[in-house]
């Protein structure tokens, strides 16, 4: 019995396997936002510390999942947030370059792209072999103008997990800043952000860690903290700022720690208020338990392909796995066909990248997988 389902809806009687595209809510989210949708309709309850206190919780549970302090943490409406504040803020100067793998998604590339104005420019680096862009592939790419390399943790669709270990020796051994995606990775594999060499890690919230839409955490590592200029100045995370009953003496002091990149409106009541329950409840639930149960029925569901028309296109090597495997047949319009039949039947899963992903997470059984592959047969 999968005793974490009783914690979700029933999705209308659906199978979803979607968790890549939109993490629902655990019940518990749901019942925190409407406590805090009672302070905006009663702001007469509103406790002014709550401002403090509502992005101190957040990035507590954020540090708990992450391993790392919480000065380390801050938070925006999603993993842009993050990478945009690394674009901007990173000392990337005129004639350097990022490296960033063929075929990333957008939300990794265009903060770069945008430093063209200023002489920073972008180098996309292709697979040596097959469709994945590895770790090897970024180290023989360098040149004496790479400063930085941006790269999905897990690719967004084929679930592709890079060796991040052996990228990031490398960039350190050469003084170049490692930016990392892992909004298809974090809350969905067991990832402990202290034991690899990652200056920036942006994640979305609303995905693997059950958060509201519209929110996302980025950790920065001590080691570049201080070199990165805030680009965006919030009020409330400048030393003072908060002390409104004081004068100000409007000088431009950063609080401690990465809070400094916080988006304006930090506290948000709704989000962050939601965010922080959904952290916390992972907490309860274990990443490791998520992971395992993932690959549980992702291992399922590989082992049923032969009764369809399907087969893997993700890399299925251990080290190389996550929690997406994308699914192809045996061309484009074969493809989207099945996923047509697939959605039909009611098993939601989404087409990426000409590939059928499927994503599960903790509120899925066998059942669903079956399910799936019911509706794939041939």
């Amino acid at each position: 019995m999968n005793d974490w389902k009783r914690h979700f809806s029933d999705f209308g009687g659906r199978a979803y396997l979607d968790c890549a595209a939109q993490g629902p809510f655990p019940r518990e989210v749901s019942e925190e936002i409407q406590r805090q949708l009672r302070l905006k309709e009663h702001p007469e309850e509103i406790d002014p510390e709550l401002f403090e206190r509502q992005p101190e919780r957040a990035a507590l549970a954020a540090a708990r999942l992450l391993g790392c302090h919480p000065s380390s943490i801050t938070f925006g409406s999603g993993a842009s947030h993050g990478l945009n504040a690394a674009a901007l803020g990173l000392p990337l100067r005129a004639g350097e370059e990022v490296l960033i793998g063929q075929g990333e998604f957008p939300a990794v590339v265009l903060p770069f792209l945008n430093l063209a104005p200023a002489g920073v420019s972008v180098r996309f680096v292709t697979p040596g072999t097959g469709r994945h862009v590895s770790a090897a592939d970024y180290i023989a790419a360098f040149t004496p103008k790479t400063r930085a390399v941006a790269v999905s943790l897990v690719a967004f669709a084929t679930g592709y997990r890079i060796d991040l270990d052996a990228l990031g020796e490398a960039c350190r051994e050469r003084g170049v800043f490692l930016i990392v995606d892992g909004s298809q990775a974090i809350g969905g594999i067991d990832y402990r952000v202290a034991d690899h060499p990652v200056d920036v890690l942006a994640v979305s919230g609303y995905k693997w860690l059950f958060g509201p839409y519209g929110t996302g955490l980025t950790y920065v590592s001590p080691r570049v903290l201080d070199r990165m200029r805030v680009a965006v100045v919030n009020w409330q995370t400048v030393e003072g700022g908060a002390q409104l009953n004081r004068p100000f003496d409007y000088a431009l002091r950063f609080r401690e720690g990465a809070c400094r990149f916080d988006s304006p409106q930090r506290a948000s009541f709704l989000n962050l208020g939601g965010f922080a329950a959904s952290m916390e409840f992972l907490a309860r639930v274990r990443i490791s338990t998520v992971e395992a149960h993932t690959m549980r029925l992702l291992d399922r569901l590989i082992l049923g392909l032969g009764s369809t028309v399907l087969k893997a296109a993700s890399d299925l090597a251990f080290e190389r796995r996550s929690t997406i495997l994308g699914l192809e047949a045996e061309s484009m319009d074969a493809t989207r066909r099945v996923w047509r039949r697939l959605v039909d039947a009611g098993v939601l899963v989404s087409l990426r990248a000409n590939l059928i992903r499927v994503s599960p997470n903790i509120y899925n059984t066998t059942d669903d997988i079956d399910r799936l592959l019911r509706a794939a047969a041939r």
